[in-house]
């Protein structure tokens, strides 16, 4: 029974069906306690008329801390605000929408329009919709065709006190105290004109409606729940005991039989379960109202977890029962070393306790200067006890001692400088020999030539490196000549009337192949220059989004001959940073080329630029003083051909994602783009995951 493959597959089936129906009856049980959709009732209900209130209150709060808004026009003396119609805190109620005035200022969720861009035109937007229900409330006076919110309402508008603050400008702030910059004021109801209606309906995907359609659903489990939750219940712990005592049984197999999956750490099985589980929620957060797809998300990710969590609890058993759990862990493992390391110092004490007592010379001297520095100690204790004298020899012989400690000491801390030193690759300094005592002098002198022999290793390379770049610069130069002429020599040719179509065919080759010559030699000189750092950069305030978007508009022909789509995300207008603006945009314009040559026909391509980081306190703003910010432009697109390679070596001089190197690049794109990116003190970072190709720039906000 124990080694049944059947019996354990059907108890492997049986738990998340025995889960799911446990699962669906306690939740029939619940919401049939607590929930109550009925829209005609909800709407006469003093929940409704709460929220509503609510839902205004934060309006207003809104409004006068200038939150939220994204569009304003000005209308007369009143600036007009206007937020998103769908941030909306009970956002089920259909087409709710909103005008609030205070003083100057006004805030409303109807969309922006020619027809709705003042006062009176919003207010004849709210009241158009003859099937809505009104609620205005000015200067304190609520009217409402609900009866309940009239009711509520009033008792809303006796607590309502906003109390602010606004900030002196009279004066400079760094010259101000607290108390003179912030002045406080009080809101009430009083001073507030607000106009709204809603309508009394559900919106038809809107949360309440899905649960009413699952409600409907499990209602057959209402019925029968007081049964199927014990019995469920008991079956599931019976199952569990069952698989329990039968994991790691195997027909023919004597003893636990394990596989090669039960010697992969547990740990590391557990880290991958983790993320593969999390892989069916991502989807989650793009769907805003599709409910019926949050609950197919959510029921295939349930079932992707326990499937984890049955293989993890399968392997779990077998190594504990198989008694290799700690062996098969990386915790264990570690656990196990310590305890081995912890026997081979106890071991070591004791060789060195022995090896004491045949020491070399430098032990010697050290027990001999030990045994002698007692024998003063006691012969002074002895010779002078009754006197004064004793003490100030003791403390004489304490001096000697401490100083030679010290000293012993101060060596040892140079010499653990120079290590640190040679470590970071600062081999300039020197130790002198003679400032040190005897026995550290064979170690100073070692390090030293240590020390020499990393120095002229980096010099030498340095000096390889600087001949390696000046042979490419002159090469290229070199070529650059012949090229020229044969260049203008194809182009003599292509204006000549040959009339054999092979003489055309192979002009036009030997034109190509040229250009892609000449385009190589540029690459290489302008690659050898970046890398040695050999170009002068004039660093200025540039608009990245601006840049970005000229790129893109000067790519759009190139990527449409390749059917490739453009998806841009950025949220702002303006970001600014300080580039060169010519390399900055040497470096999109290598990227996108990247782009058209290597990307999968027909596919997308994803330009998104944000900004990460704090911003500065607005409570208290302080002038030209930059945040504490940077943007993030991420560039996404689908390889065409499979990308068996790392991106540190895709990132390499002369590397191409081409195996076959049939495309025109050169390999040096991608690696001028992220010198490029460095020298203007930014940070390039290239990932590829799977045919994804990503690459990620980052530069400081100013």
């Amino acid at each position: 029974m124990k080694q049944s493959k059947i019996l354990k597959a059907i108890s492997y089936i049986l738990i998340p069906i025995l889960i799911a129906l446990l699962a669906l009856s306690i939740f029939s049980i619940i919401m049939k306690e607590n929930t109550n959709y009925n829209e005609e009732q909800y709407f006469a209900t003093e929940m409704f008329a709460s929220s509503y209130m609510e839902y205004l209150s934060e309006e207003i709060y809104d409004l006068i801390h200038d939150r939220n808004s994204y569009y304003s026009v000005q209308d007369g003396e009143i600036e007009i605000q206007y937020t998103s119609a769908e941030r909306n805190y009970y956002n089920d109620i259909k087409d709710r929408y909103f005008l609030i005035m205070y003083k100057n200022k006004a805030l409303t969720n109807v969309e922006l329009t020619a027809q709705t861009n003042t006062i009176e035109s919003i207010k004849a937007y709210i009241e158009q919709n003859q099937n809505s229900k009104k609620v205005n409330i000015i200067f304190g006076d609520i009217k409402s065709e609900s009866k309940i919110i009239q009711d509520v309402g009033i008792r809303y508008l006796d607590t309502l006190n906003e109390t602010y603050y606004t900030v002196s400008t009279d004066a400079e702030i760094s010259d101000l105290t607290e108390t003179q910059q912030i002045e406080y004021q009080t809101a009430q109801a009083k001073d507030f004109q607000i106009y709204s209606s809603y309508v009394e309906e559900f919106r038809e995907n809107s949360q309440v409606a899905v649960m009413n359609r699952i409600l409907e659903k499990i209602s057959p489990f209402q019925k029968y729940s007081y049964f199927i939750i014990p019995v469920s219940t008991i079956l599931i712990i019976l199952i569990l005991v069952y698989l329990v005592i039968s994991i790691g049984y195997k027909k023919g197999v004597e003893g636990i039989a394990l596989n090669d999956f039960d010697k992969i750490p547990l740990e590391i099985i557990i880290f991958v379960a983790i993320i593969i589980g999390c892989i069916p929620f991502i989807p989650l957060e793009g769907i805003n109202e599709d409910y019926n797809g949050i609950i197919s998300l959510i029921s295939t990710g349930c079932l992707v977890i326990y499937v984890l969590c049955a293989i993890t609890l399968d392997t779990t058993i077998k190594r504990i029962k198989s008694k290799t759990f700690l062996k098969s862990t990386i915790v264990g493992k570690i656990l196990l070393w310590i305890s081995k390391y912890i026997d081979k110092i106890c071991r070591k004490i004791k060789s060195g306790w022995e090896t004491i007592t045949y020491s070399s010379d430098l032990k010697t001297k050290v027990i001999i200067y030990c045994i002698i520095m007692s024998s003063i100690a006691i012969f002074i204790l002895l010779a002078f006890h009754d006197s004064g004298m004793a003490i100030i020899l003791e403390l004489a012989l304490f001096g000697i001692v401490l100083y030679k400690i010290i000293k012993s000491i101060k060596n040892y801390s140079q010499i653990e400088k120079k290590l640190k030193e040679m470590y970071e690759g600062d081999n300039s300094n020197k130790l002198e020999e003679a400032e040190f005592g005897k026995e550290f002098k064979n170690s100073v002198k070692y390090l030293n030539d240590i020390s020499n022999g990393f120095e002229n290793a980096v010099q030498e390379r340095m000096k390889s490196e600087r001949m390696k770049a000046e042979l490419i610069t002159n090469v290229s130069h070199d070529i650059k000549t012949p090229l020229t002429s044969i260049i203008n020599y194809v182009d003599l040719l292509k204006q000549e009337n040959i009339g054999n179509e092979k003489a055309k065919e192979y002009i036009g080759i030997l034109d190509n192949k040229s250009q892609r010559l000449k385009k190589l030699t540029e690459d290489l000189v302008e690659a050898s220059k970046v890398s040695t750092g050999n170009i002068s950069l004039n660093l200025e305030k540039i608009n990245i989004v601006e840049l970005m978007n000229q790129a893109i508009g000067e790519f759009e022909d190139k990527f449409k001959k390749r059917r490739l789509e453009t998806l841009v995300e950025c949220k702002q207008n303006e970001i600014n940073i300080m580039a060169d603006s010519r390399y900055m945009y040497r470096i999109v314009e290598n990227l996108f080329s990247n782009i058209f040559k290597y990307a999968l026909e027909n596919s997308r391509v994803y330009i998104d630029i944000k900004i990460i980081g704090e911003k500065r306190d607005k409570k208290y703003p302080v002038p030209n003083v930059p945040s504490n910010q940077s943007v993030v432009i991420e560039i996404k697109n689908i390889s065409k051909d499979k990308l068996n390679i790392s991106a540190e070596e895709l990132m390499q001089r002369f590397v191409r994602g081409d195996k076959s190197r049939t495309t025109e690049g050169s390999g040096l794109g991608i690696s001028i783009a992220q010198n490029l990116t460095e020298l203007q003190n930014g940070k390039f970072e290239l990932k590829l995951d799977g045919d994804l190709f990503k690459v990620e720039l980052v530069f400081n906000v100013i």
